[in-house]
C-alpha cells in the first residue's frame, strides 16, 4: 500500500515518550527472547535477518543471539523500501530464495508498511517454510522493552484476556484526552489473541506482540488518537495533540487536528474506498512490559490500553467479511475500558489478578 510522503509532517507535531532508557543489556535480552522463545530457534535452523543501515546495529544483536543456538545465522542488508520498493523487494526475494532460511526476521524501515501487505512476500516465506518475525523499523524500545518481556507470560495473559472477553456485548473506552466511545459487540464473533509465539513452519507476524482483538458491529463516539498507524506513523510519531475522530453508526463522520495539513491527509486517506472509514478492529494491548507509548506503532499496539482500526477487518480472524484497502490503527493512550459495565483496564492498567468474569460490581 502506498501512502503520503513521510517527510511532509512537521517535527513539532511530536512529543517525547515517557519510556525508561534502554540499556545494551536490555537489547541483548530482547534479542535472546526473540530467538529462543518467540521463534524457538534450534541448532538445525538457518536464520536470515533483513535490515537496512538505520537498523543495522540492532539487527546485529539478533544475529549474535541466533548464532548462540543455530549453526547458520546471517545478516543481509537491503536497500531502503521507502526509496525504491521494487528494487528492495527484488533484493529481499534474492536473499530468501538464495539462502532458503527456516527462520526470517525483517527489521528494516518501511514507512508505508508495504512489505507486510505484499502477498508475494508471504508466498516467498511459505515456499521455504520459514517462521517469521516482522520487526518493521525496529528501534531500541521495541527490542529492549517490548521483546525483552517473558513471552510465555505474554501468551498466557493474552489468552486469559481473550477468554474473559468472549461473549461480551458492549465495551466503552474513555481517556483524559477526550476519547469517549461505545462499541456494540457480537458475542458470536471471535476474539483472537496474538501471542508472538511463532514455532511452526509458515507461522509469523509482527513483533513485539501482545494483543487481543475483535471486529465490533457498531460504534458511536470520539476517539482521541495519540499514535496513528501506517502509513502515517513514521511521520507523526507520538502526537503532542491527539487527532479526534468522530464515529457514528460505526463509521467515521469527522476528524479534527490543529495541524491542517495532517487533517487533510487523513481525510483523503479515509475517503479511498467505501469501507476505509468503517470501524474494522477493536483491540486491547496485553504486553505488560510495555508501560508507555513510544510513537512507534510496532511497539504501541501492545501497550496495555487499546487501538481501534479504521478499514479492513481481517475477516479470517474476526468474522467480519467486508474489504477495504485501508487499515489504520488509532492508539488510545491510558484508557479506561469497561466490558458489559465491568472494568477491564483503569487508566491503562489491568487489575491484578484479572477478575474471574466481567460481571459489574
Amino acid at each position: 500500500m502506498s501512502g503520503p510522503d513521510a517527510s511532509s509532517a512537521a517535527t513539532g507535531l511530536q512529543r517525547p515518550s515517557a519510556l525508561p532508557p534502554v540499556s545494551d543489556a536490555d537489547l541483548d535480552r530482547g534479542a535472546r527472547e526473540l530467538i529462543d522463545t518467540c521463534l524457538a530457534v534450534g541448532a538445525s535452523d538457518r536464520v536470515l535477518v533483513l535490515a537496512d543501515e538505520a537498523t543495522l546495529g540492532l539487527a546485529e544483536r539478533i544475529v549474535a543471539a541466533a548464532t548462540r543456538v543455530a549453526a547458520d545465522a546471517r545478516l543481509h542488508l537491503v536497500p531502503g523500501l521507502d526509496d525504491d520498493y521494487p528494487a528492495a523487494f527484488a533484493e529481499i526475494e534474492r536473499a530468501i530464495t538464495g539462502h532458503r532460511p527456516t527462520v526470517t526476521a525483517f527489521a528494516a524501515r518501511d514507512g508505508d508498511d508495504r512489505l507486510a501487505w505484499d502477498e508475494r512476500f508471504w508466498a516467498l516465506l511459505d515456499a521455504v517454510g520459514a517462521r517469521h518475525a516482522q520487526l518493521t523499523a525496529l528501534d531500541r524500545p521495541s527490542l529492549g522493552i517490548g521483546l525483552a518481556a517473558d513471552y510465555r507470560e505474554v501468551a498466557r495473559f493474552s489468552e486469559l484476556v481473550r477468554d474473559r472477553l468472549g461473549g461480551g456485548t458492549t465495551a466503552e473506552v474513555r481517556n483524559a484526552l477526550g476519547t469517549e466511545i461505545r462499541f456494540t459487540l457480537d458475542p458470536d464473533r471471535p476474539w483472537t489473541a496474538f501471542t508472538g509465539l511463532y514455532h511452526a513452519p509458515g507461522e509469523g507476524g509482527r513483533l513485539p506482540q501482545g494483543e487481543v482483538f475483535c471486529s465490533p458491529i457498531g460504534a458511536d463516539g470520539v476517539i482521541a488518537a495519540s499514535v496513528l498507524g501506517y502509513p502515517f506513523n513514521a511521520s507523526t510519531g507520538l502526537l503532542a495533540d491527539p487527532v479526534r475522530f468522530e464515529v457514528r453508526g460505526g463509521r467515521l463522520v469527522g476528524l479534527e487536528h490543529p495541524d491542517a495539513e495532517l487533517a487533510a491527509r487523513l481525510r483523503a486517506w479515509f475517503d479511498r474506498d467505501e469501507h476505509a472509514g468503517r470501524i474494522g478492529e477493536f483491540a486491547v494491548g496485553t504486553n505488560r512490559a510495555c508501560t508507555a507509548l513510544s510513537g512507534n506503532l510496532l511497539f504501541d499496539e501492545n501497550v496495555p490500553g487499546c487501538h481501534i482500526a479504521l478499514g479492513h477487518p481481517f475477516g479470517d480472524y474476526t468474522g467480519a467479511h467486508w474489504h477495504s484497502e485501508v487499515h489504520v490503527d488509532l492508539v488510545v493512550e491510558r484508557p479506561t475500558i469497561t466490558v458489559d459495565g465491568a472494568p477491564l483496564l483503569v487508566d491503562g492498567r489491568y487489575p491484578d489478578p484479572l477478575p474471574a468474569d466481567w460481571s459489574p460490581e
